[in-house]
């Protein structure tokens, strides 16, 4: 039987509104359509757009482990795989949908890897989304970068970087996962001069919140869903 096709679907930041055309018209046309959720999660964001579309095909919920332990998230990745490996040889359109771009920091790039090796010649199409740093500029009505600037993406922050992270002047630095170890940045951020920190969480979403001062910044939950901006002049 002739291998399905694999479409990997950014879906943006979490409001079904800033779906591409072409993401939409995949999702609703996929015979099987695989979310993602956090092992610790009570439900899935990726999940709940794709229902907002009523797709023809079957939703499909994967669990991706969060764990510290690099073995048990490759297990958990490898198992992923082989689900839509077994959909894919049965002649099934499979569709990944992952919040923000499928090629920015997702999960689909990990099963990707893993599908292609075991069949390179399978049918495969990126459909790109809105990443969540771009959403967080637009939110905040705050340039992003400009002219000569540099943009740097730090895609987990450690509070043991907390000293050694630099802000290089005429550059912003998108902090993403900083919920963990958020205490250690903002302490040495008040430290930092002539720098403008944002913090923005479940953007495009009902319980959007973006701030601008280190104290009420200090006093927000820990949220997955997260991410800081320092711009430094």
């Amino acid at each position: 039987m002739k291998l399905g096709s694999l479409y990997g679907v950014g879906i943006g930041p979490g409001d079904p509104r800033y779906l591409t055309f072409r993401a939409a018209e995949v999702l609703r046309g996929a015979d099987v359509i695989f979310t993602v959720i956090s092992a610790n999660a009570a439900d899935s964001t990726s999940r709940s757009v794709v229902e907002s579309l009523s797709p023809r095909g079957e939703i499909r919920q994967l669990v991706f482990s969060m764990s510290r332990d690099a073995a048990v998230r490759q297990a958990q990745v490898e198992e992923n795989a082989a689900a839509i490996l077994t959909e894919l040889r049965a002649g099934r359109n499979c569709a990944f949908a992952t919040l923000g771009d499928a090629m920015t920091y997702s999960t689909f790039g990990y099963v990707l890897r893993i599908i292609r090796q075991q069949h390179p010649e399978l049918d495969v199409e990126i459909v790109p989304g809105i990443t969540s740093f771009a959403t967080f500029a637009a939110k905040a009505r705050t340039v992003l970068v400009e002219n000569g600037q540099q943009l740097r993406i730090v895609p987990s922050f450690r509070a043991d970087m907390a000293e050694s992270i630099q802000f290089p002047a005429g550059s912003t630095t998108v902090l993403l996962k900083t919920y963990r170890s958020r205490k250690a940045l903002l302490e040495r951020l008040s430290r930092e001069e002539d720098v403008e920190i944002l913090y923005g969480e479940h953007l495009s979403m009902p319980d959007e919140c973006i701030l601008k001062d280190l104290p009420s910044i200090a006093e927000r939950p820990e949220t997955y869903l997260s991410l800081m901006l320092v711009k430094k002049k």
